[in-house]
């Protein structure tokens, strides 16, 4: 009877020991599922992520490659700017100051008419007529002549229209009839359009000074 009961004990603690072996089976095989299933969302995650710091990275570098882009537009523009107010008084200037009879005196309007507007053009301080109140030239009589003798232009800013402020200091020597000739130096402020590459503005503001050659 002893022995019955022995077998009997025995074989329940097999299955027992089954049941739970089976269990824990079940639940490792549910753990390594559950498990994978979470690697898995984590990869996806990842590469969701790393996708997406692509993204943002590419979006940085494109953002500074036009910022870059637009400095340098910018500055290509200043430069282009203020060496055009350089090339364009120079060019005028030399014109303005290069006379020795009426009719040269005259025509430096029209050989200036290119690179400056109408109201420079029209403006009775830098353009008269040459002559004096009994309408005689003061050109022929008083045999003035003037020559160019060069300028330096100095920008001091350009505004978002593009019209380039500065000053220019124009050189140029004169005489009168059998007179040495003198060196005058005078001071103008000057305004550019860059669009038009033309002198919108020039006005004189003072000299530096006259020497005798």
């Amino acid at each position: 009877m002893g022995k019955k009961i022995s077998s009997v004990i025995g074989l329940i603690v097999i299955i027992v020991s089954l049941i739970c072996l089976g269990t824990f089976k079940l639940q490792q095989i549910q753990y390594n599922k559950e498990t994978a299933n979470v690697k898995q969302m984590l990869n996806q995650r990842k590469k969701v992520l790393k996708e997406r710091q692509k993204i943002a990275h590419q979006s940085v570098l494109n953002e500074n490659l036009v910022s870059s882009n637009k400095t340098k537009s910018e500055n290509t523009q200043d430069y282009e700017a203020k060496h055009d107010l350089q090339v364009i008084t120079k060019k005028f200037f030399n014109e303005y100051f290069t006379y020795d009879s009426q009719n040269t005196y005259i025509k430096r309007k029209d050989k200036v008419r290119g690179i400056a507007t109408s109201s420079v053009l029209n403006d009775k301080k830098l353009f008269n007529n040459g002559l004096d109140k009994t309408g005689h030239s003061i050109i022929e009589t008083k045999k003035i002549a003037s020559i160019y003798d060069g300028s330096k232009a100095y920008a001091s800013g350009i505004d978002q229209d593009q019209i380039v402020s500065g000053i220019v200091e124009a050189s140029y020597s004169s005489r009168k009839g059998s007179n040495s000739s003198s060196k005058t130096t005078d001071i103008y402020l000057v305004k550019l359009d860059s669009n038009q590459r033309k002198l919108i503005q020039i006005q004189r503001v003072g000299t530096t000074g006259t020497v005798v050659n």
